[in-house]
């Protein structure tokens, strides 16, 4: 399984990362045996992010 973390900041806004999210959810450019992915938000403190 690979693992993608995405680094959440206050700067950013939804649709920044919500292309590269659609796409590593369908997979249509991997290869056809590729493994499972899974998705983390990882960020500076445990406070919301708005």
């Amino acid at each position: 399984m690979t693992t993608v973390y995405v680094y959440v900041m206050n700067t950013m806004v939804d649709w920044e990362i919500g292309c590269c999210l659609a796409e590593l959810h369908s997979k249509r450019f991997f290869r056809k045996d590729a493994g499972e992915i899974s998705v983390k938000t990882v960020s500076f403190s445990k406070e919301p992010v708005s």
